[in-house]
């Protein structure tokens, strides 16, 4: 403030003393401004200026609930404890016949179909004929065992009479023996050829057997289509039993074991299946970096059919390790969870590394044997969290 013993009077126009007057009021707002400046500056108690602090955000993940809304939501809860955890390991399967179990029907001469008797589906037994096959050669294969018969006979009345020659007899025998091997090589039987030597029974065409009794898988021909000798015809299996074959990869090579019981389920087939792993191959394929393991199934029904796919389910159990009712935990979109017990009010959302979908127990590493989890009342306890946020 300015002493007003300092303001003297003179005597001045009257324009210049309102000039005046105005200068000394704006001097004197001046010095009050920082006056009041300095005094904000120092906290006004002479202490340092302080920094004004951020704003802190609550835990979207922990909440507190009232008496009152503890007593509505009645909370039970269970404690983690440690336990063997049994868990299941799914593999990829596909269902096969075994290897002896399953044949092509193929042409042994190079002809023409001259007809079909079975189609896809139908069950056949071995050696039944699927169908019959035309072929140029077949007309010189007679004609060679006939003779050769003949020539066998004239040899063996000159035996008789004391006049063969050993050579020549034994010629004709082999030359027989020939003949009527070549008949056998492209399917005939031996009964059957003899009645062909003899003349009782023609050979235009050629039967095409069955190699094992079962079911016609499919039919790769048609009436009437050039056929090559060796050209695949039918494939035939026999669907009793049948095999299920998993991909072990090599990272769950460990976990399973020849005579594991398993459990078999199929997309199409509405049951479950049991099982034990028959035979797991001692070899990684280099591509799918899997091993295979066999397991044999009963298929009276044929309900199980070559090519459907399959989940082979192994159960395994490993050492005691901190461990929940699968039942316990929730889900959101961020993965599962559990409510842990913090206080008397205060609850946490406690997101795991855990199955959502799993049977039974599942194991929770992460949290420490002892720890309190709700186990009723948590969805009445996640809305109120998610209000809050």
């Amino acid at each position: 403030m300015i002493p007003c013993q300092s303001i003297r009077r003179v005597s001045l126009p009257r324009k210049n003393q309102i000039t005046m007057i105005s200068r000394r009021f704006s001097l004197v707002l001046a010095v009050l401004g920082m006056a009041a400046l300095a005094v904000v500056g120092c906290g006004g108690n002479g202490s340092p200026p302080q920094t004004a602090s951020a704003d802190t955000t609550a835990d979207p993940n922990i909440i507190t609930l009232s008496e009152a809304q503890l007593q509505e939501v009645s909370v039970e809860t269970t404690t983690v404890t440690e336990r063997p955890v049994t868990t299941t390991l799914q593999l990829p399967a596909r269902v096969r016949p075994s290897a002896d179990q399953e044949a092509f029907a193929t042409a042994l001469v190079s002809g023409r179909v001259e007809r079909l008797r079975v189609s896809a589906g139908d069950r056949v037994q071995k050696g039944e004929v699927l169908a019959d096959v035309t072929a140029p050669e077949l007309s010189q294969m007679v004609a060679d065992l006939r003779q050769a018969r003949d020539e066998r006979d004239r040899q063996r009345r000159l035996e008789e009479r004391g006049v063969a020659v050993q050579k020549n007899l034994r010629a004709a025998q082999r030359q027989w023996q020939a003949a009527r091997q070549r008949l056998r090589s492209v399917g005939v039987r031996p009964t059957r050829i003899e009645r062909v030597a003899t003349g009782d029974e023609d050979l235009s065409t050629l039967p095409l057997e069955a190699p094992l009794s079962g079911v016609v898988l499919d039919r790769m021909t048609v009436l009437g289509a050039p056929v090559a000798q060796g050209e695949k015809l039918y494939h035939i299996a026999d669907l009793q039993p049948i095999r299920v074959v998993a991909r072990v990869f090599e990272r769950s090579l460990g976990e399973v074991r020849v005579g594991q019981s398993v459990t078999i389920t199929t997309p199409m087939a509405k049951r479950t299946y049991e099982g034990t792993l028959d035979r797991i191959t001692p070899q990684v394929d280099d591509e799918s970096r899997a091993a295979t393991a066999r397991v044999v199934l009963d298929n009276a029904d044929g309900t199980l059919r070559p090519g459907m796919y399959a989940t082979v389910r192994v159960q395994r159990t490993g050492e005691p390790q901190p461990a929940i009712a699968a039942d316990h935990l929730l889900t959101d979109g961020s993965g599962a969870y559990v409510l842990v017990r913090e206080g008397a009010r205060t609850f946490r959302r406690v997101y795991l590394e855990a199955d959502a979908e799993a049977e039974g127990t599942v194991a929770v590493p992460t949290l420490s044997p002892g720890t309190e989890i709700v186990t009723q009342g948590a969805y009445q306890i996640v809305s109120a969290l998610n209000q809050s946020q």
